[in-house]
């Protein structure tokens, strides 16, 4: 904390990923369920800044939360969380974020499995980002050399470029949402493997941080932030009542970022399935770290005494946070329409 403020960081600098903790600034969420002051002011910040640059989390996150006084940590990748506990980080994971893998491979007609693109391009958004980490996993159970067998391509993050990536033959496998695949399997390409078919428990691509020392201190003001979080999560994903409002919001944030990729606004970046079918937890939950921790040192990411999952989790105050929700009739309706894209989407 900073002049007894509650301090919110992102770790990654996409635009995206500031979407959700926004949402619960701007509808109050944060407020109405008590990160407020004695005199009414906001008891909390936010910066719009990633903490530090993209791919050095797994090393830096804990320092960089030292330095800038974070609290709360937004978007971090739990295989960071296990890295710094493991070194003895003040560092917990305390809900999910991005709990489910929702992409799938697709490849041009040529290609039919993913051993056929042994000495092929395999398109990705940003290296060390969840895409390029799912896929890894993928192609190692697929018996391909990550280092000698794959040319790793950046070609962007939006699913426009994802396409158009596979139909130039820029590359010859790419991530894209399922119901972009089927309109690629129209024209010939193949889905080479779904990965959230291989995760009933679901897969916590991204997560939310926090230091144990705001845990122990204030954790009333971290409940009160879990609350609004997930009344953000309900809020994103209920659609197409909210389309327009994400749609603006999104359109703020990219003005005020300083990627010149993240820059650009796309109106089409986003469709109402697109933002339905966020894997935000309705519960506020990260779950299938069993899972992840197993594919983790199948691609020899775990070179080290891996703390047991009870030593990196501290969920206990969002599970208490969702319950509260729950408990308050005024939001059965949120809740009710939340449930009913549960069912559509399995999560």
């Amino acid at each position: 904390m900073l002049d007894g403020k509650l301090r919110i960081a992102p770790v990654c600098y996409h635009v995206l990923h500031q979407v959700p903790v926004m949402v619960a600034h701007e509808m109050n969420y944060l407020y109405d369920e008590g990160l407020k002051t004695a005199d009414g002011s906001l008891a909390y910040t936010i910066s719009h800044d990633s903490m530090l640059p993209f791919g050095l989390e797994k090393l830096a996150i804990a320092q960089a939360m030292k330095e800038k006084s974070v609290d709360i940590a937004l978007d971090v990748q739990p295989r960071t969380v296990f890295y710094q506990r493991a070194r003895g980080a003040d560092l917990y994971i305390i809900a999910g974020w991005r709990n489910q893998h929702t992409n799938v491979w697709i490849g041009p007609p040529h290609i039919k499995s993913l051993q056929d693109l042994k000495g092929k391009r395999v398109g990705i958004s940003d290296f060390n980002s969840i895409r390029h980490w799912a896929i890894q996993i993928q192609l190692k159970k697929a018996g391909l050399d990550l280092e000698r067998d794959i040319e790793w391509v950046r070609v962007g993050i939006t699913h426009h470029l994802m396409k158009n990536a596979i139909r130039s033959g820029k590359v010859e496998c790419v991530p894209v949402p399922t119901w972009h695949a089927e309109e690629m399997k129209q024209e010939g390409c193949n889905v080479l493997v779904r990965p959230a078919d291989q995760y009933p428990n679901g897969r916590p691509e991204r997560v939310v941080a926090a230091t144990g020392r705001i845990l122990e201190e204030r954790p009333d003001l971290i409940k009160s932030f879990l609350k609004g979080l997930i009344r953000a999560y309900w809020f994103v994903r209920d659609m197409p009542k909210n389309f327009e409002y994400i749609h603006n919001l999104d359109k703020r944030l990219r003005i005020q970022t300083a990627d010149p990729e993240e820059r650009i606004h796309n109106p089409n970046r986003y469709t109402t399935e697109d933002l339905e079918s966020m894997p935000f937890p309705i519960d506020g939950l990260a779950t299938g770290f069993e899972d992840m921790l197993r594919e983790e040192k199948l691609i020899g990411g775990l070179e080290y005494d891996v703390p047991a999952i009870k030593d990196v989790c501290a969920q206990d105050l969002a599970e208490e946070a969702y319950k509260e929700l729950r408990s308050c009739k005024e939001l059965d309706d949120e809740y009710q329409r939340m449930q009913a894209v549960v069912k559509r989407w399995g999560y």
